[in-house]
């Protein structure tokens, strides 16, 4: 019971002496501030058009009957196409010259096949270079296709129909041209009805998803891991400055032992890195609209995780060196480039897959994964916990490695 007092007045002394220093308030928040703000409005300026990408097509048409019109005009209501009349010899040249994306000829017969119920081969030709949007369009020309063809077989089988029922004998009966054109006209209206449709979801808490995050999405959580793991390094490393200047060695002396010391400097290291992560996460809520309010238990799972993580790794510092000098310049030749990797700084879906695969293999990236997961998606408590976890894991074989290795003298 005396040994976790002691450990507590440790922690606190740490708390007060640290809080008690303006220059936390400049680091710990101002800073952090600054820099997400300028980033976050900076990043704003990558974000894609939401408007839908639209295709150019340009259409040779030979066919002597009317569907080759109504081919074209389905072609231009669909939303990624604009299609127009073109001769071949000036749709060809556009296509050779990269003027122009997509051709599609209709041959002088398709009325005639449809009408007959021939199968017709239409010659298609793109030059897009990116595969999803290619398939995009191939796509697009095969549903019009489709509407047209099936609205030709409907009618011919009503009026195949009509055939075996004798109906063309009857006084006052239609031909069986004017039953074929009326049959069309009636399936093209029930095929634009549409009877039944899909409504598509995407399978996330959040209705609004981006692929990449931009803006205050990337800013607030990347700036947020930096400054805290600068904050949080530092405060276990003065430790360093404690047994320079002779601190350290009076606390031995006293009947407190090593690692309740020890634990209570950690302790208040840690302590004092939830509350700026949690500061600078209600700042990001409230002043740049960063949905951090998504699930509460999962955010506060994965800020323990991540204080945890760091507080060991700089107790691993600590360890690591003999000076406070060197263990100022080691951070920072450790914290930037494990921001860097980890996606802190830049999304790091913009880097190529070997890169993503790094990230996986560093504590930055797992707490840029559990702090997007939230922002982004939603995540709640058991999506979190694995990637909270993981940092958990991380925090545990630094802080192990750490104590094993540090020297109180």
């Amino acid at each position: 019971m005396k040994q976790i007092k002691s450990l507590i007045q440790i922690a606190w002394l740490y708390l007060y002496t640290t809080y008690k220093d303006r220059s936390t308030l400049i680091w710990g928040l101002a800073l952090p501030l600054i820099f997400t703000t300028v980033l976050g409005i900076g990043m704003q300026g990558f974000a894609r058009d939401d408007e839908a990408p639209t295709w150019q097509i340009a259409v040779v048409n030979d066919d002597a009957g009317a569907f080759g019109q109504e081919l074209i005009a389905g072609l231009d209501a669909h939303p990624s196409l604009r299609a127009a009349d073109a001769s071949r010899e000036e749709a060809e040249a556009q296509l050779e010259a990269g003027d122009l994306s997509v051709m599609l000829y209709i041959p002088a017969e398709l009325s005639s096949n449809l009408e007959g119920g021939l199968k017709t081969t239409l010659p298609f030709y793109t030059r897009i270079n990116e595969p999803l949007s290619a398939q995009v369009v191939e796509q697009a020309v095969l549903a019009a296709l489709f509407d047209l063809s099936a609205s030709v077989d409907i009618a011919n089988t009503s009026l195949r129909v009509a055939e075996r029922m004798d109906l063309f004998s009857r006084a006052g009966a239609p031909s069986q041209a004017e039953y074929l054109q009326e049959a069309q006209t009636a399936a093209q209206t029930a095929q634009a009805a549409q009877p039944i449709s899909v409504n598509t979801r995407q399978v996330s808490r959040l209705v609004e998803q981006t692929e990449v995050p931009i803006g205050f999405t990337q800013a607030s959580p990347g700036n947020m891991v930096i400054f805290s793991m600068f904050f949080i390094v530092y405060g276990a490393s003065s430790i360093l400055l404690e047994r320079e200047q002779g601190t350290l060695r009076r606390l031995l002396t006293t009947p407190v032992s090593k690692l309740t010391i020890l634990g209570g400097k950690l302790l208040g290291v840690f302590i004092a890195g939830v509350a700026q992560i949690t500061l600078l996460v209600v700042v990001g809520q409230l002043a740049f609209d960063v949905p951090w309010g998504q699930s509460p238990t999962a955010l506060a799972a994965m800020i323990v995780a991540f204080a945890f993580c760091i507080t060991s790794m700089g107790m691993l510092l600590a360890a690591l060196v003999r000076t406070y000098a060197q263990i100022d310049a080691m951070s920072m030749m450790l914290i930037l480039p494990l921001a860097g990797l980890g996606g802190a700084m830049w999304p790091i879906e913009i880097v190529p897959d070997f890169m993503q695969k790094i990230a996986m293999w560093l504590p930055t990236g797992w707490a840029m994964k559990g702090f997007k997961d939230i922002i982004l998606r939603g995540f709640g408590l058991p999506e979190i916990l694995p990637t909270a976890g993981v940092l958990v894991l991380f925090g545990v074989i630094f802080l192990a490695l750490g104590v094993w290795r540090f020297k109180y003298e």
